[in-house]
């Protein structure tokens, strides 16, 4: 199918949405019964017992169908909606850490955590991967995309609205609900291999999908398996500059020194510094998932479904020549490329009944979901324990849970009206923890090491801990948890055959510093004429604090040059808000961020071949939360370090929280139109135009009064580079032009996106760089070889299009003042761009259905 051959602004009215994801079952399996180009036309609110058509909703809704998820030839959930969807970016690099790995995502120009994600309508648990270094989406713990098997998907449903007074947090700038597969028969299995333009870049990707009858009344059991091994691509040339210190005598001397040569293995040495740079991973991913119904009396149906997720990462992230001061020449006499290790559990499992009491259709089900994280590294050391240092380490460890327990129900009322008032309610429990353990102790401490008399550093100290990583002390270890408590009330009918208008209401109370929360949304849709209507909405919303955000805590040792010119080794720390520590300097306990959402469109069916919605938006958040600017002493002050020695903390240099710190706007429009035409014997084509554009503002900077004590009241707590990173670092706009096409066996799918211009920021406005728009080309072609059985080759970034280079800028790591000149990566692009670094991807797959 089309990669737009799902995408459809359709229907799903408030009253609806109270259970969104369980009510459009049918409307899949109406899509599955049509042919390749055809449209899912009827939404049926199943046990709600009304039927809407895609243009009657006031609130906009793709559906996004599986098929077209696995034609786009991405390797993960995550890359194919970040084709598909124009809100939806992912950066290529969005800066350091586990962010570099786990990447952090982008929707509507909000973070990914202001995304509610479900599957099968229940609440899908977070990744407990903390994006600490991330500079796109920083100090975000969204869902992880990547861990659903592509192979397990029915269609996905994104409501582009707000909807925490139908779910509760995390939905401020939508709903994306993932619908796993019903068929009680057949299945499906594919290889896909694949290759970067960079190399390595290879990939492999097998998926199976099966079901069978489940009970003799209608049941069904499907599960899947997806297992991809995909390597790094490296975009980097080589590096430029001496790798060696040159020699004299037969022996290493520092640079300049009189009579001195080059090393002779200067010519043979791998020149490839940035093996981090482009894509940095080597995964070995395994998903499955089942899904199970199985009716046993009249009135009640049980059901259950799971998934499994195992990965395995190894990122390069960091390298280091002979010259650096971290390259004990004991253990890595020619330099490293330091790698992460990232091991890494996940699963969810849902048990639940559903049926009709009293007159309701009833919803009772409980879901618990876990990701449990064990990093490590490899060929780095600790080099301030010297020649002694192992190569391999335990990092610590990360994970959070989330079990959440729903009640729902939901009525027709005949009130007179032109239609009936669809009437939901409920309650939910969910509770949460989080948890971060500590690693070894030679992954963080000083071992205090000198280089020795005869080295070109004699005398010198390298920095403790490890290189390019680092583990989580003891002092940063930490675990939190918390309850929650909601109750909700949904309600919508026709007030005239034309005027449709619909409210929720949503109160929900934390045991936490969150507190009590309340949200509540209004829409309405007017018919002007057949095909044609006005719709809206209007809602105010919430995302409560994230568990590793009031949590999270991670310790740097950094060599510090004091105001009396002596140098000193102090911590340089990321702190957990509520902290003795972080609260001396300023930090408050977080309380949940708050939006109100405005939505205004107009959708329009000319004709049944074409279909337009346009939707404009305003999404304004109040207490977002953001990390801090690092706050610390600058030329004579002590006040800083005062203020934690007066609290018996004396080696802590600098600190760094998160904090409720902005208050945004974001302005958006969303337009999805496609059309279908039969061109007889030319074949079948439909045609689809998607464009997204938004702005965010920042309306205003929380002042801190102890911060500004301590610092001066021109002090900034949260600075240039932030800002820019927040309104600035993802495209503002999107356009998406798609054709799939359709002549006798073959199926010609082709996308083109144009991706606009964005900014990296530097540390000041004159050190920005702006990276311009890029047209981007994917193809995909299948021919159906047999009923079953067909081949289908395509290409990612098909002419190899790249983001603008950045300016080549110098780099001393290892060398010293004396070698200025040295670029350590010539051919650097645009980190942030949202079609990667590695230009084309080429790939073949074979596909068998039975």
């Amino acid at each position: 199918m089309n990669a737009f051959a799902g995408l459809q602004s359709g229907p799903c009215s408030p009253a609806v949405c109270g259970l969104l994801l369980c009510g459009l079952a049918s409307a899949v399996q109406a899509a599955q019964s049509d042919t390749v180009l055809g449209t899912v036309s009827v939404i049926s609110t199943g046990t709600r017992g009304n039927t809407l058509t895609v243009a009657e909703s006031p609130s906009p809704i793709d559906i996004i169908s599986g098929e077209q998820i696995r034609k786009t030839g991405k390797a993960s959930l995550r890359e194919a909606l970040g084709s598909i969807v124009p809100s939806f970016s992912a950066p290529a690099q969005a800066g350091g850490g586990t962010s570099s790995s786990v990447r952090p995502v982008s929707i509507r120009g909000l973070s990914g955590d202001h995304l509610l994600v479900l599957v099968n309508g229940k609440r899908r648990h977070n990744t407990a991967v903390y994006n600490n270094f991330a500079r796109i989406a920083s100090g975000s713990v969204p869902v992880d995309l990547d861990l659903i098997p592509t192979s397990a998907i029915e269609r996905i449903e994104l409501l582009r609205d707000g909807a925490s007074a139908q779910y509760g947090s995390d939905a401020i700038a939508g709903v994306l609900n993932i619908i796993l597969k019903r068929q009680d028969n057949g299945g499906s299995a594919s290889v896909t291999v694949g290759q970067q333009q960079d190399k390595p870049g290879d990939l492999t990707q097998t998926t199976l999908n099966g079901g069978f009858a489940l009970g003799a009344n209608g049941g069904f059991f499907n599960t899947s398996l997806d297992v991809r091994l995909q390597g790094p691509s490296y975009t980097a040339g080589d590096a430029q500059g001496p790798w060696y210190y040159p020699v004299a005598g037969g022996q290493s001397v520092p640079f300049g020194t009189a009579g001195s040569q080059p090393d002779p293995r200067e010519g043979s040495v791998d020149r490839l510094l940035e093996k981090g740079y482009g894509r940095s991973n080597r995964d070995a991913v395994y998903n499955a998932s089942y899904n199970a119904e199985l009716p046993i009396h009249d009135n009640l149906t049980l059901y259950s479904f799971s998934t499994y997720s195992d990965r395995r990462i190894v990122d390069t992230r960091g390298s280091y020549r002979a010259t650096s001061l971290s390259s004990i020449p004991e253990i890595y006499p020619d330099g490293f490329h330091a790698q992460r290790l990232i091991d890494e559990q996940d699963f969810q499992l849902a048990f639940g009944g559903k049926g009709e009491v009293a007159g309701w259709d009833a919803d009772l089900s409980t879901t618990y979901g876990k990701d449990d994280v064990r990093l490590g590294a490899q060929n780095t050391l600790n080099a301030s324990i010297g020649p002694a240092s192992k190569t391999s380490f335990y990092l610590g460890a990360l994970a959070f849970e989330q079990w959440t327990s729903n009640l729902d129900f939901t009525r027709a009322f005949d009130i007179g009206l032109a239609r009936p008032l669809q009437f939901s309610t409920g309650v939910e429990h969910r509770w949460e923890k989080y948890v971060q353990t500590a690693g070894e102790p030679d992954a963080y401490r000083d071992g205090g090491y000198a280089y020795p008399a005869g080295h070109p550093r004699a005398g010198q100290r390298p920095t403790a801990g490890l290189q390019s990583f680092t583990g989580t002390s003891v002092a940063d270890a930490g675990s939190l948890d918390r309850d929650s408590y909601a109750f909700y009330f949904d309600a919508g009918t026709n007030l005239t055959e034309r005027l449709y208008t619909s409210a929720a209401f949503r109160f929900e109370h934390y045991d936490d510093s969150s507190g009590n929360t309340a949200s509540g949304k209004l829409s309405t849709r007017y018919e002007l004429a057949p095909g044609l209507a006005l719709r809206g909405t209007f809602n105010t919303g919430f995302r409560a604090p994230s568990l590793a955000q009031q949590t999270f805590s991670v310790t740097q040792n950094t060599s510090v040059r004091l105001a009396d010119g002596t140098t000193e080794s102090l911590l340089a720390r990321y702190l957990p808000p509520g902290s003795v520590a972080a609260q001396a300097l300023g930090a408050q306990d977080l309380e949940p961020e708050k939006s109100t959402n405005f939505s205004v469109g107009v959708s329009w069916e000319p004709t049944k071949e074409a279909r337009i919605t346009l939707d404009a938006y305003r999404i304004e958040i109040k207490d977002r939360i953001v990390k801090s600017e690092i706050i610390r002493d600058t030329g004579t002050s002590t006040r800083v370090r005062s203020t934690l020695a007066s609290l018996g903390i004396n080696d802590l240099y600098s600190a760094q929280y998160n904090m409720n710190g902005v208050d945004t706007r974001t302005d958006g429009v969303d337009l999805v139109s496609e059309l279908n035409k039969d061109y007889g014997r030319f074949g079948q084509v439909r045609w689809s135009a998607l464009y997204s554009y938004n702005r965010t503002t920042i309306r205003d900077i929380q002042r801190n009064g102890t911060v500004n004590s301590l610092l001066g009241s021109d002090y900034v707590i949260f600075g240039h580079q932030a800002q820019t990173d927040l309104t600035s670092g993802t495209p503002r706009d999107k356009l998406v032009l798609g054709g799939n096409w359709r002549l006798g066996d073959f199926i010609t799918d082709l996308r083109t996106t144009r991706y606009g211009k964005y900014t990296e920021a530097g540390t000041t406005a004159a050190a920005d760089q702006t990276f311009g728009a890029k047209w981007i080309t994917d193809l995909d072609v299948t021919y159906l070889l047999t009923d079953n059985l067909s081949l289908s080759v395509g290409s990612n970034n098909l002419f190899g299009i790249r983001p603008d280079k950045q300016d080549p800028t110098p780099s001393l790591t290892g060398l010293g003042s004396a070698n200025p000149s040295e670029i350590n990566n010539p051919d650097s692009y645009g980190n942030f761009s949202p079609y990667g670094l590695n230009g084309a991807f080429y790939y073949a797959r074979v596909s068998y259905d039975w």
